[in-house]
């Protein structure tokens, strides 16, 4: 890719570190606010320079998005310019300045973070009332006809719940479905004894193939579930087409963004080795178009390749599945724990 290809069409960016849960699988051990976190005016100028850097696509997401006040403000800049937008809530709560907030912000949608049935759900998530909010947010979502997703993050013992959950879904009028693995980073680094086993990531990837097979939702799957086993051509983009995973993207066309304006190659890598640069030190044009910068995906090569991805015949395409899935469990960049690809 040339400079001129690197466009950050999919921006994922942290409002806020500050939270009312607690997690087990959160990645940025979410909580308390970060200190200094970004303006509104200059979280607003931010919003302009990716717009005019062609963003199509932006996930605002925390933390708890609610939780920062102006969220909207900032989702409207997009969305009046013909970004894209969504946000992740855990829907804990949802009210009429919530609804005032959404409907000005001019949503595609508001996804929610399901874990699982209630006692599963309210497990993972540090709570007892969590499932039980989310249920009162949902009815309040469909009955101001406010379209809903919803974020299942998978760790071994959930994958159980998931037929159980889409049914759950269906009846609640959920129209889109992404499933993505809990990387062992954050909250979640001290438990990897509770990481997904290979033998359910098999399963998620045919229980996604036969879901999206029934055309009831639309379902997806993240970026570090895979890769090219039978069902890979069945379970990534748009439902009804074929795909095929084709690399991270962290750098290329994905660029993530924390709350006090730290830009990464993605919001999956959590970690400051990824840092790139500050906006109020720089800004974001200077980073995106650095050399070295994002240098693991622009100066990708096969002989990067390690482990058991070293020698694999699909490597130069897949490069590795997931960036963060790689360091999170292996330490490095370029081996990936969770790939079920049999060669």
């Amino acid at each position: 890719m040339s400079k001129n290809d690197y466009i950050p069409e999919n921006c994922v960016w942290e409002l806020t570190l500050k939270c009312n849960m607690n997690c087990l699988h959160c990645g940025s051990r979410a909580g308390k606010k970060r200190k200094n976190e970004l303006s509104n005016k200059e979280a607003l100028a931010l919003a302009d320079e990716l717009i005019n850097l062609g963003c199509k696509y932006v996930t605002l997401i925390g933390g708890e998005v609610f939780l920062y006040n102006g969220w909207e403000k900032i989702a409207r800049r997009f969305t009046e310019n013909g970004v894209t937008v969504n946000i992740i809530t855990n829907g804990y709560h949802f009210g009429d300045k919530q609804v005032k907030e959404v409907t000005y912000a001019g949503l595609s949608n508001i996804a929610l973070s399901i874990d699982g049935m209630k006692e599963k759900h309210n497990t993972i998530r540090n709570n007892s009332k969590s499932f039980d909010s989310l249920m009162k947010t949902i009815n309040r979502l469909n009955q101001e006809n406010i379209k809903i997703g919803v974020n299942t993050t998978l760790i071994d013992s959930n994958v159980s719940d998931l037929e159980e959950l889409y049914t759950f879904l269906l009846d609640n009028n959920i129209k889109i479905w992404q499933l993505q693995l809990a990387n062992p980073m954050g909250n979640f680094s001290d438990r990897k004894e509770q990481m997904i086993s290979i033998n359910n990531i098999k399963k998620v990837t045919s229980f996604i193939k036969q879901k999206r097979d029934e055309g009831k939702l639309k379902i997806y799957t993240g970026d570090n579930i895979g890769y090219y086993d039978e069902n890979e051509k069945f379970i990534r983009g748009e439902p009804g087409n074929i795909n095929y995973w084709s690399g991270c993207h962290a750098g290329l066309s994905v660029v993530g963004i924390d709350s006090v304006g730290n830009v990464k190659g993605c919001e999956s890598l959590y970690d400051d080795i990824f840092i790139e640069g500050n906006i109020r030190e720089e800004s974001f044009s200077d980073i995106w178009f650095k050399d070295n910068n994002f240098a693991y995906n622009r100066k990708f090569d096969k002989s990067l390749l390690s482990g058991k991805c070293k020698d694999c015949d699909m490597g130069v395409y897949c490069r590795a599945g997931c960036r963060g899935a790689c360091f999170f469990t292996n330490g490095n960049f370029f081996e990936n724990a969770y790939c079920i690809y049999n060669k």
